[in-house]
């Protein structure tokens, strides 16, 4: 079977329950940079959301690969460049979410903002492209 032809190998919802336990350690690897950007280096909160996701990316990656879709055999430079253009899109769209909460809509805090963002890009589109593209 080809790697293009391979079916995700863990069942739906199993994957869907380890995505969101390995999200929320990508995300609180990405938040606590975030607030370490923001509350000690003095970042506006836009610049630390896009530091704390490459971080939480990183993270979420390497779970992604060994634990959450069990996809260990398929090649990692593949599926690393595949997962590079799936984060850039996602970072580009928390990025542009934390601008829209915080500088248009002017959410009462930053973080509150950042929750909000990576829960609806968390699942509407990092947890699809990562099963049915990244990792299947």
């Amino acid at each position: 079977m080809t790697s293009t032809s391979r079916k995700p190998s863990i069942p739906f919802f199993k994957s869907l329950l380890r995505y969101n336990l390995s999200a929320a350690t990508a995300t609180a690897t990405d938040f606590s940079t975030l607030a370490f950007c923001k509350e000690i280096i003095g970042m506006s909160p836009v610049i630390g959301t896009f530091i704390g996701a490459l971080a939480g990316a990183t993270v979420a990656f390497f779970l992604g690969r060994n634990w959450t879709f069990l996809n260990k055999e398929g090649k990692m430079s593949s599926q690393s460049t595949k997962f590079v253009l799936v984060v850039a899109g996602s970072i580009l769209l928390n990025t542009f979410g934390e601008y829209l909460l915080t500088e248009v809509f002017v959410v009462g805090h930053y973080m509150l903002a950042r929750i909000i963002t990576a829960a609806t890009i968390g699942i509407t589109y990092n947890f699809p492209l990562q099963r049915y593209f990244v990792f299947r």
